[in-house]
């Protein structure tokens, strides 16, 4: 504890000058080197100064002792997705927020704040959060510094910055030796980083990692979210059985573990594994039973609406996919998602017989806007595949050639 810092920050909250508060107790430059924390004063005249300013001092030995147990509370929260317990946590954290600076505890409280921003998708407090963090920096322990990088490799993850996110947390395995409790944690991510890059081999070996580290922890929330990433990975991979293991046993601890607000992202990824298959009849009613049970508005949401009108538009139900087409269109536009709208626009132009002015929309409109990010890039391949084809049949060669991957 910074006694000298705290008996400063009370005094000049209190409006006390420093002869005021050192009247009959000490000299003013004494209690100036006590509150700069670098003169060693007795327990007496401390006990004194605290008495003038109305601090007991075994209460602000008890807060800090507080605050320790409440970030490692916070952390074990976080770690083991406890989002009720973890808000209330935090709440109470917020108790000792003045109290903080003046312990050993200041910078793993901010970088925990952070965690928690990431926790609850606050990306913009997240933001502005690491901004702080990353001016403070040189002042970290090795362990402080670790965790920043590693939560803002999270974040960059949570941006769709998907490359730099695998550079810092694939930084944190090689340079840090100490991950213990973070060892899970990280193999997660990185199991879901390889993923959106399309590197499922990388993927899926993570994910195993990860999944037998929350095993022996038994952390039964996380292990349904790396099932869910390998089934993803085996499904592109082409590793069909291995995927439709994972979704089983996925549905059944769901179910069992009560956490029902998997099950619209679980029935999707069904969904998408059976089209890949080719089984659109399938495909359609898990993307169907999805689309139902979803509750929160989320581009999640928007991408089964996508995927459940596409394989409307493949079988062929034209009216349906039409339908399913202009609300995709609707609900981008209301959350101000611009791919889902282009997207959109792009087949209900093809839905209306306007082949040309869909093929001139996918060219001027939805490559250019898509081409650099990192989130879109199996639409921006699927895209370009569809227009080289095009231009191929038109006997536009040099055209196609320049939409070939």
């Amino acid at each position: 504890m910074q006694i000298g810092s705290l008996i400063k920050y009370h005094r000049t909250k209190q409006k006390m000058t420093q002869s005021e508060l050192a009247e009959g107790i000490c000299s003013v430059p004494h209690l100036s080197k006590i509150e700069n924390n670098s003169k060693e004063a007795n327990v007496e005249t401390i006990r004194l100064v605290l008495d003038r300013l109305d601090i007991d001092l075994h209460d602000v030995e008890e807060s800090e002792v507080k605050v320790e147990v409440l970030l490692n509370q916070l952390l074990q929260n976080m770690l083991y997705l406890e989002t009720e317990k973890a808000a209330s946590t935090f709440l109470e954290l917020q108790v000792y927020k003045e109290m903080v600076p003046f312990t050993k505890h200041i910078y793993l409280y901010e970088i925990y704040k952070l965690r928690y921003y990431l926790f609850t998708k606050d990306l913009d407090s997240a933001d502005e959060q690491i901004k702080w963090l990353n001016a403070q920096r040189q002042n970290f322990s090795q362990h402080e510094s670790y965790l920043l990088s590693y939560f803002t490799g999270i974040f960059l993850i949570l941006r769709g910055k998907y490359e730099e996110a695998d550079e810092k947390i694939s930084a944190i395995l090689q340079e840090y030796y100490e991950t213990n409790t973070f060892e899970g944690e990280i193999y997660y991510h990185l199991a879901l980083v390889k993923g959106y890059m399309y590197q499922s081999g990388h993927a899926i070996n993570y994910g195993k990692k990860a999944l037998n580290f929350f095993k022996d922890h038994f952390n039964f929330k996380r292990i349904l979210h790396v099932q869910m990433s390998l089934a993803i990975n085996y499904s592109q991979s082409k590793i069909y059985d291995e995927a439709l293991d994972n979704y089983q046993h996925l549905v059944r601890n769901t179910e069992m573990l009560k956490e029902t607000a998997l099950l619209p992202h679980i029935y999707h990824n069904i969904g998408d594994l059976r089209h890949r298959m080719g089984d659109y009849e399938q495909a359609l009613h898990y993307f169907k039973k999805s689309a139902v049970i979803f509750q929160e508005r989320t581009e999640n949401y928007l991408l089964c609406l996508y995927n459940l009108a596409l394989t409307e538009f493949k079988l062929e139900k034209w009216d349906d996919s039409k339908i399913s087409f202009t609300l995709l269109n609707k609900e981008a536009k209301e959350m101000k998602v611009s791919p889902y709208q282009l997207y959109s626009s792009y087949y209900l132009f093809l839905l209306n017989d306007k082949k040309q002015k869909a093929m001139t929309f996918l060219e001027e409109k939805i490559l250019p806007s898509i081409e650099k990010a990192d989130e879109q890039k199996e639409f921006y391949r699927y895209f370009s595949k569809i227009l080289a084809e095009y231009y191929k049949i038109e006997g536009k060669y040099e055209k196609a050639v320049k939409y070939i991957l």
